[in-house]
């Protein structure tokens, strides 16, 4: 990034830090958490990543929620540098398979249509210390599909090396709405493609995610139907036209918001129909790719699914694991109550954030 771009997003990403902490500060004291039980680092983990949501949510703020992704991150490696290593490469383009994207349903033909990246897609690969896995994580970061690379979710790798003992690779998927679907599921296979390109067999890959994430590591399952050593995630979303009752009750909560999706800047509909485009085909909707509370969960490896008691993702998380159960799916459901959407990646420290990732420990060792 030169630098007359970088000073302006450095300066915005401060600034905005030095007023959300003011302001978390200034409330705490006066009117007490949002949460009852919630200490304070709970309370200002939950208003950073609000603030980002909230930010993202209007095109005129986009450019803060992107500083703030860009450097907030940075700012935690300075404070907590992590020693695990780490390769940067770019992901070259391989063979769709024609089983795998006539799997894909309505998405086949766009698929067969996309461009690979010119100069790859980039990635890199996180190392446990000590390295002696002989298994890999796959991680598809989360960012409503329209924000986030794999740079800025760098401490999502390292604390998932940490918990799984695994090398964790990680890859910047082409993002809404420049990019519309399947593109980000194209760029998902085409990592996948690569672990095995490196030699890991399915049963040794554990392809995790979260939120937008989630979803798009579902649908990669779905496309290749490969039976994984187990799927991580971490508040996914599965469903994308939900009235259900958490979306009010957690509304003031949560650091999402509840949204219209027919509203133009949602992020579904940048997903799919972007540039104010109607959203006519109302099929695509219920599609289980883009919501897989719909699909098939035949053969689903095991799944390993976490979510905080206090997001309003809330019911459609539990009617997904319970749809999957019924059709005979291992989905083990862990609720962390009082906490927000992925909460896994607060910084400060959340409460029950050290048990969330020695239950991801657990889980993956079993």
């Amino acid at each position: 990034m030169d630098s007359a771009r970088e000073i302006p997003m450095v300066v915005t990403a401060t600034l905005s830090l030095l007023s959300v902490v003011t302001w978390s500060i200034i409330r705490f004291v006066v009117w007490g958490p949002t949460n009852s039980v919630w200490t304070y680092r709970t309370q200002l983990s939950r208003d950073l990543l609000r603030f980002m949501a909230t930010c993202s949510a209007f095109p005129i703020l986009h450019r803060v929620s992107q500083a703030c992704l860009e450097y907030w991150p940075r700012l935690a490696q300075y404070v907590q540098p992590s020693r695990e290593p780490l390769t940067q490469f770019q992901i070259p383009r391989y063979q769709l398979t024609e089983a795998d994207v006539e799997r894909a349903g309505m998405w086949s033909n766009k698929l067969r249509a996309i461009s690979h990246p010119p100069l790859g897609i980039d990635a890199e690969c996180t190392s446990p210390i000590p390295d002696t896995s002989q298994f890999i994580v796959l991680y598809v970061h989360g960012g409503a599909y329209t924000m986030g690379n794999a740079r800025q979710y760098r401490g999502m790798h390292v604390q998932m090396a940490r918990a799984s003992q695994m090398r964790v690779l990680g890859f910047s998927y082409r993002l809404a709405p420049t990019h519309t679907y399947p593109v980000p599921l194209y760029d998902a296979y085409m990592a996948y493609k690569h672990v095995r390109h490196m030699g890991y067999a399915d049963s040794q890959i554990v392809v995790a995610g979260d939120s937008a994430g989630g979803n798009l590591a579902l649908a990669l399952w779905q496309l290749t139907r490969a039976s994984f050593r187990a799927l991580v995630l971490f508040s996914p979303r599965v469903d994308v036209v939900s009235f259900r009752q958490s979306w009010k009750t957690y509304d003031h909560i949560d650091v999402l918001h509840a949204y219209d999706i027919q509203d133009p800047l949602s992020p579904i509909r940048q997903l799919l129909v972007p540039n104010n485009k109607s959203l006519s085909d109302l099929n695509m909707l219920s599609d289980p790719f883009i919501a897989p509370i719909h699909a098939d969960f035949t053969g689903l490896p095991p799944t390993l699914v976490q979510m905080g008691g206090a997001e309003v993702m809330g019911d459609d998380i539990q009617e997904f694991t319970k749809r999957a159960r019924m059709q005979g799916a291992h989905i083990e459901l862990q609720v962390y109550d009082n906490m927000f959407h992925v909460f896994q990646a607060s910084l400060p420290k959340t409460q029950h954030l050290d048990e969330a990732w020695e239950k991801v420990h657990a889980f993956l060792h079993s």
